[in-house]
């Protein structure tokens, strides 16, 4: 038996066993995939798609003018979130149909009291 001595291991501690290509796991694979220059690079466009991605999404709902207007009297409680939840389009994101509130009743902040009327955008 031939004795090895590293600087990071005793030299009385049993032998490193070498790692076969079967024993690596995939999570390896990929940490080390990503310390390379491609693979960093390969990471950061991946995250640019993924986030223009969401903002396209964001901005889907808003293809066309609304059709008409509902006037709601704002009850204690209510916020413009859950006004928008209630009265949305199916497919609109709450943040577009908060936005179109916030654009129809010319509010500057998201600021709402109660027995105010707030005129919803129909589509």
């Amino acid at each position: 038996m031939m004795l090895r001595y590293t600087t990071y291991r005793s030299i009385y501690e049993e032998p490193l066993q070498e790692e076969t290509h079967n024993q690596v796991s995939l999570w390896h694979r990929i940490i080390d995939g990503i310390q390379t220059r491609a693979g960093k690079s390969l990471l950061i466009l991946m995250i640019v798609v993924l986030g223009c991605t969401g903002a396209f999404s964001v901005f889907a709902g808003e293809v066309e003018e609304p059709r008409a207007e509902k006037n709601v009297i704002i009850q204690p409680g209510d916020s413009l979130w859950s006004i928008a939840v209630a009265h949305k389009p199916e497919k609109m994101d709450t943040r577009v149909y908060i936005s179109s509130i916030r654009e129809a009743n010319e509010l500057k902040g998201l600021d709402i009291q109660a027995g105010d009327v707030l005129s919803l955008p129909l589509w």
